[in-house]
């Protein structure tokens, strides 16, 4: 279960970013349904939700999540290819002088087995700057520490790294050379990355192939899909023969109303938000069933608001195996008390130099939000920032009519 994400000096996001996945002890709504208790000092929350303007950075957040993944997921396989095989990472915030050549950093800590670990490094280009890994049973102690090709090795806790340590290029994550050699504290790090997800909400082609793979290969699921789909009169869902297509079908009737067939629709006769809705059931039932971590941008795109909430709510009500969903969006019907606590709610907006800062709606005093304040309109009406629009100015008027 995810605690806490770090990142700096990525894209739109210049200073330290810190997102929590803690819950605020003093905060009492929603106790029974929003909420992972654990055996630690802390308790974690399901789900979070983040909100911002039209280029405020809320993308961007969750793309740092994902290239820290990516790197950790793909550090050796990359080191093995010729440079213009590789994908460019350079993603350093580029409207400061400093920053466009420093250093990027992504850190995230996460609780596996009653256990706390924290692990995080510093890039540039491909080339690892600084990595570490902590562990935290009763007090959090390093398993090793990297700067550059120099390592501290905790050999008592962390005997594996001994072994290895001289063989890593300085291209390689230490973290990604000991996974690929089984060994096992970082094959658990590793895992746990692999099985935290990213998908954005308006480009299903990312995830329709697992979606229908599954559909084939797990009997339960493609029951459950269809059972959720029964209220848009989908009567069955089966993927299809090309890679990554799905099924509908259709009930038809005779001049009686009398059920006389099941007609299969292919994905383009199904609107947008259908697709998109039996697409993204794939990753949910997964994220769900298997207690995993996902990320999901743009969620309420092409979604009904009334089905948004609907998600969000069996989320919250039906997670018994510590899953976290985190999601960006525009839908404000969703900033509702009834559906998240205030320290589940965050902000990105930018400030006047264009870097993005990221905060949450627990920072603000009771004299600006309360728990029965109304939060949609308060964010509408710009009273927790991150929801600037356009500026309809006498200058824009004026310059649309001149010749």
């Amino acid at each position: 279960m995810l605690i806490e994400l770090k990142f700096k000096n990525f894209l739109s996001f210049r200073d330290e970013t810190r997102f929590l996945m803690t819950s605020v002890k003093s905060f009492k709504e929603h106790l029974d349904t929003n909420i992972i208790e654990t055996e630690r000092e802390f308790d974690l929350l399901k789900t979070a939700a983040i909100y911002g303007v039209n280029a405020g950075g809320k993308s961007n957040f969750i793309k740092a999540i994902n290239f820290m993944k990516n790197v950790i997921s793909n550090s050796y396989s990359n080191s093995l290819k010729n440079d213009d095989e590789k994908p460019d990472q350079n993603v350093q915030f580029r409207l400061n002088s400093k920053s466009e050549k420093a250093n990027t950093m992504y850190e995230v800590s996460f609780l596996q087995n009653s256990v706390i670990y924290r692990y995080g490094f510093e890039i540039n280009g491909y080339e690892i700057k600084k990595e570490w890994l902590y562990r935290k049973i009763e007090r959090e102690v390093p398993l090793f520490i990297r700067e550059g090709s120099e390592f501290e090795i905790n050999s008592e806790s962390f005997s594996e790294g001994e072994k290895y340590k001289t063989e890593v290029n300085t291209n390689v994550l230490f973290l990604s050379h000991l996974s690929q050699n089984n060994q096992s504290i970082s094959r658990l790090v590793f895992h746990w990355f692999k099985n935290m997800n990213v998908i954005s909400g308006l480009h299903e082609e990312y995830y329709d192939k697992y979606t229908a793979n599954r559909l084939v290969k797990d009997s339960n699921f493609k029951n459950w899909v269809t059972s959720a789909l029964k209220y848009l009169e989908i009567s069955n869902v089966e993927a299809g023969e090309k890679d990554g297509e799905i099924i509908t079908y259709h009930n038809k009737f005779d001049e009686n109303d009398l059920l006389i067939d099941a007609i299969p629709f292919q994905a383009d006769m199904e609107s947008e938000g259908t697709k998109k809705l039996i697409h993204i059931l794939g990753p949910i039932y997964d994220t769900i069933k298997n207690g995993k971590v996902l990320f999901i941008d743009e969620f309420d795109s092409k979604l009904h608001p009334n089905l948004s909430k609907k998600l969000i709510d069996f989320f919250h009500k039906f997670n018994k195996n510590g899953a976290q969903i985190i999601i960006s969006g525009h839908d404000t019907n969703l900033l509702d008390k009834d559906i998240f606590r205030r320290d589940q709610i965050w902000f990105v907006g930018k400030d006047q130099f264009g870097a993005s800062e990221l905060y949450s709606l627990s920072e603000f005093n009771a004299k600006t939000v309360r728990n029965s304040s109304a939060i949609d309109k308060k964010y509408l009406q710009n009273e927790f920032g991150a929801a600037d629009t356009l500026e309809i100015s006498e200058n824009l008027i004026k310059l649309l009519y001149e010749s």
